[in-house]
């Protein structure tokens, strides 16, 4: 996104002043939007993010309506969406995930409701945010669906999804192929297909349970009760029901099978689960809601006598958030009343965690996360132009937009950067000179390394 602003360059994802096409650009266009439009109001990277909210709230949307014509079930999908502990985190972050989930979840709605132009458009997005992986798990659930009697006339809206997706899946890829095959290559062949066999090395892990490993946090509460509507239901599934069922499966076999697995990448199966977990939304008994919001209500109690009691969370919020964390606090109060129970309840104890952790500790925690400090005082120590070796994909981002620094540089260049993961410092070869050293603060895996030619 800052590459886009600083550049005026749209077509090539670039981080670090390197091209970066391992995801296509569409959330990088959408953030960069979003940052002229309110960088006056926001630091451009907080403008930036509300790129994260908009493919949030078309997710939520989009699995609402995804969700049937029952009122309850309704509003209850998405809360237990947002709910999720999988998605709670990756929902805040500057990421092409919601994009796709943005996508994924238009896609659903559009199988669901026989709707050809939205299966097309939401195949569109995802393809866009992440390449094949969405629309691979869109057409897999459609295939599958039209097998099932009760769906088979979904066929139909193919023609439909075809002629809408289309456009989203020429243009850019034809304009980068235009510019350079050896990135499309890159983009197309590299980081679709060999990342999900395996050859091309991208990182992930190896192992095809692992989603289902992760399956008891990552999706919870949604799991739980998406188990209970199908145990319920045991003797004769609903077409409704089918359709939820079929969409998970599919979605857990698909991404399983690849040879990079991440928790991350398991974000889309979430959607299905919890449409099928909205069944169930009220079926538990009354004192599984009550246990929930007095859970909650303890852990939100600790985090404030933690707040008032703990020296150590330093540097201390300003008056906004206290005021801020307050409002969270009120509202997860006022939030007992109110229905769905256990969704409301769920969501809203949730979200006082996080909210309370994003207020009253967010300034200790950005202290020991952020690489701000340790950008300033490289560019404190600069003099003439960096070469930059083994940064990974966050520095490289970090270190161009606080200090300016991108990868490569020239050869001949006085200063050479290295980031090791040894406290011990790197050798890097005859005629140069360590002139400045560094890390985060309490960080044990990254340090940054110096030296003057």
């Amino acid at each position: 996104m800052f590459h886009i602003l600083e550049s005026g360059e749209w077509l090539v994802p670039t981080l670090g002043g390197l091209p970066f096409v391992e995801k296509p650009p569409i959330f990088f266009w959408t953030a960069a939007l979003f940052a002229k439009l309110f960088g006056g109001i926001l630091p451009l990277h907080d403008a930036a993010r509300l790129a994260a909210g908009f493919y949030v709230a078309l997710t939520l949307g989009f699995t609402y309506l995804a969700s049937g014509s029952n009122k309850d079930r309704r509003i209850a999908a998405p809360l237990l969406l947002a709910g999720c502990l999988g998605y709670l985190q990756h929902a805040h972050q500057l990421i092409t995930d919601n994009s796709l989930m943005a996508g994924v979840a238009m896609g659903i709605y559009g199988l669901k409701s026989n709707r050809g132009l939205w299966l097309g458009t939401g195949a569109g997005l995802a393809f866009l945010s992440k390449g094949l992986v969405g629309p691979g798990l869109l057409g897999v659930t459609a295939i599958a669906l039209a097998i099932l009697p009760a769906w088979r006339h979904t066929w139909r809206s193919w023609p439909w999804a075809a002629a809408a997706f289309l456009p989203w899946a020429l243009v850019w890829p034809w304009l980068l192929y235009r510019h350079s095959p050896a990135l499309f290559h890159e983009w197309f062949v590299v980081n679709n297909f060999g990342r999900f066999s395996g050859s091309a090395g991208l990182g992930g892990v190896l192992d095809h349970f692992h989603y289902l490993k992760a399956l008891p946090w990552f999706a919870a509460p949604a799991w739980v009760l998406a188990a209970f509507t199908l145990w319920r239901s045991r003797r004769a599934l609903t077409p409704d029901l089918q359709f939820g069922l079929v969409a998970f499966i599919v979605m857990l076999a698909v991404l399983s099978a690849a040879s990079s697995a991440r928790t991350l990448y398991g974000l889309p199966f979430l959607i299905p689960l919890s449409i099928l977990a909205a069944y169930s939304a009220e079926a538990l008994p009354a004192w599984v809601d009550r246990a929930v919001a007095a859970l909650f209500a303890l852990l939100g109690a600790a985090l404030w006598i933690a707040f008032f009691a703990g020296p150590w969370a330093e540097p201390r919020p300003g008056p906004a958030a206290v005021v801020a964390a307050i409002g969270v606090t009120l509202l997860f109060a006022w939030s007992l009343r109110w229905q769905p129970a256990l969704p409301v309840r769920w969501l809203a104890g949730v979200t006082l965690a996080w909210g309370l952790a994003m207020t009253l500790y967010l300034p200790a925690i950005d202290e020991q996360k952020t690489y701000r400090g340790v950008a300033m005082e490289l560019r404190a120590a600069r003099q003439g132009c960096i070469t930059a070796r083994n940064l990974t994909e966050p520095q490289r981002g970090m270190f161009h937009y606080f200090a300016g620094i991108k990868e490569p540089s020239r050869d001949d260049c006085p200063l050479l950067l290295l980031h090791t993961d040894s406290a011990k410092a790197p050798a890097p070869g005859e005629g140069w000179k360590l002139v400045w050293q560094g890390t985060r603060p309490e960080d044990r895996k990254e340090y940054f390394w110096l030296f003057s030619r």
